[in-house]
């Protein structure tokens, strides 16, 4: 009779690697700082919110300031959009002056609406 093995029966060819030795951070000394401009660069008004870059609660936002945030958002945030008439669940495709261009989410159509007659914009889920 053979004798089994004691070790595993699968064998892989392991490298013999060398340890990696990290390159230590260098201490490099900077020259002659030049001293800080003391002018205060014009702060322009972007958007909803005030100067110093804080933003408003969603719920204290008027309609304009509404339209621009949600317009403005990289990932269209669904709501639902209230007006004289009727109403809309979707997400803004465009918007300018005087109307907002909303993309129904159930019939898939882009509804045009003044903002002037918006009345609620609620977010979706609230």
């Amino acid at each position: 009779m053979m004798k089994k093995p004691s070790g595993p029966l699968l064998y892989i060819g392991q490298p013999h690697l060398q340890p990696v030795q990290p390159v230590m951070q260098e201490v490099v000394k900077a020259g002659a700082v030049e001293p800080a401009k003391t002018a205060k660069p014009d702060v322009e008004k972007t958007g909803p919110g005030s100067a110093s870059g804080i933003l408003k609660p969603f719920r204290e936002m008027d309609t304009t300031e509404k339209v621009l945030y949600l317009a403005k958002r990289r990932i269209p945030v669904p709501c639902r959009f209230e007006w004289s008439d009727s109403s809309v669940r979707g997400t803004i495709e465009k918007f300018d002056e005087v109307h907002v261009w909303i993309l129904d989410e159930e019939s898939h159509e882009i509804v045009p609406v003044p903002i002037a007659e918006i009345l609620h914009i609620r977010l979706a889920g609230t």
